[in-house]
C-alpha cells in the first residue's frame, strides 16, 4: 500500500527530498522489524477468523494475529507514522483487498511489500482488510494558516473517491500528503498503473498535485466501514 517508486529526485522540491531521506531511514527501521514476521506468517492460524467486516465493529482494536506484520510500518492502530507511507485505518476494505491481492500477484510493485505479503493467504488478505477498514482512521491537525480554495481538480477527484458507490476506489480525505503526492506521481510516470488514474493526472503540473494532496489530507476521513464523513 506504500508507493511503487519515488519520481526523479532531481524534480522533487527541496521538502520532498528530506522526506525521500525520512522515507529511506523508516524503510530500513520497517525492513528489520519486518524480518521475525516474514518467517511466520504462513504459520500463523488465522483461518478461523472470518473475514466478513462485522467482525470488527468500530472500537474494536486488537488486532488478528497477521496483521503484526503490518503494524511495524503502517501503526499500531493503522495511522502510520511515516508521511511516505499510507494510513490504513478506514480505508475501504474492498480498496485493501484488491492492493494486497495486486502486490501479492505482482501486479503492484514495491521492494518490501511483495515480501511482506508473499506469504499470505487470500483468506488472510480478506481478514487484514476487515480489520484495518474497521478502525478508526486519522483525524487532521487543524490548519495553522487560513484555508486555501479547494483545487479546480478536486471535485473530479471526489467524483470517484470517498464515496460509498465506489468502493473499490481508495479514500483520499484525512491520507498522508507525501503518500499522495508520491501516488499522483507514480500515476503520471506510468510505473503505477491505472487505466483511469493515468489520463486524470498527465495534465497537472507539480505544484497542482501538491495542492490536490494537501487539500484532501486536511479533509477530515470517511467514518469507519463507510462512505460518509
Amino acid at each position: 500500500m506504500r508507493q511503487n517508486q519515488t519520481h526523479d529526485e532531481a524534480t522533487q522540491p527541496r521538502a520532498h527530498r528530506a522526506g525521500l531521506r525520512t522515507l529511506l531511514l523508516g524503510s530500513a527501521l520497517c525492513a528489520l522489524a519486518l524480518q521475525p514476521f516474514a518467517a511466520t506468517a504462513a504459520s500463523s492460524d488465522d483461518t478461523n477468523i472470518p473475514s466478513d467486516s462485522t467482525v470488527y465493529p468500530k472500537g474494536v482494536t486488537k488486532a488478528p494475529a497477521v496483521a503484526s506484520q503490518c503494524l511495524a510500518c503502517h501503526g499500531p492502530t493503522g495511522i502510520s507514522q511515516i508521511p511516505e507511507w499510507p494510513n490504513l485505518a478506514g480505508q475501504s476494505k474492498e480498496y485493501l483487498a484488491t492492493q494486497l491481492g495486486d502486490f501479492k500477484s505482482g501486479k503492484r510493485v514495491h521492494p518490501m511489500m511483495q515480501p511482506a505479503i508473499a506469504a499470505v493467504t487470500q483468506t488472510q488478505i480478506q481478514t487484514l482488510a476487515a480489520y484495518f477498514s474497521a478502525q478508526a482512521p486519522s483525524t487532521p491537525k487543524p490548519p495553522t494558516t487560513a484555508a486555501k480554495a479547494a483545487p479546480a481538480m478536486a471535485a473530479a477527484c471526489a467524483a470517484c473517491h470517498d464515496t460509498a458507490a465506489m468502493p473499490a476506489n481508495p479514500h483520499l480525505r484525512g491520507q498522508k500528503a507525501p503518500y499522495l503526492i508520491e501516488q499522483l506521481h507514480a500515476f503520471k510516470k506510468g510505473s503505477r498503473k491505472s487505466d483511469m488514474m493515468a489520463p486524470m493526472v498527465q495534465a497537472l503540473s507539480d505544484q497542482d498535485i501538491v495542492d490536490l494532496a494537501e487539500h484532501f489530507s486536511n479533509l477530515a476521513p470517511v467514518t469507519a466501514g463507510s462512505g460518509k464523513q
